[in-house]
């Protein structure tokens, strides 16, 4: 029960707090563990939903793990 309230919290802040925590975000994002974040799981935080476009950086309509940590990490 404490994951899914960190997770719950976690996905509720904006970008800076996303900079502590890509790791913890992406893999709550990353509903089916596909080891990937689509468009549609993305909706499920308004930070990450915004950049989407900007962080997916070859169009393929996803973020891997590494896109994402270069849009939210640290």
């Amino acid at each position: 029960m404490k994951t899914i309230l960190i997770l719950g919290i976690g996905l509720a802040l904006v970008t800076p707090a996303l900079a502590q925590d890509a790791a913890l975000v992406f893999t709550a994002l990353d509903a089916n563990k596909d080891g990937k974040v689509t468009k549609a799981e993305a909706q499920k935080n308004a930070a990450v939903a915004q950049m989407f476009d900007q962080a997916d950086k070859n169009k393929d309509g996803s973020l891997s793990k590494d896109e994402f940590q270069a849009a939210f990490g640290k």
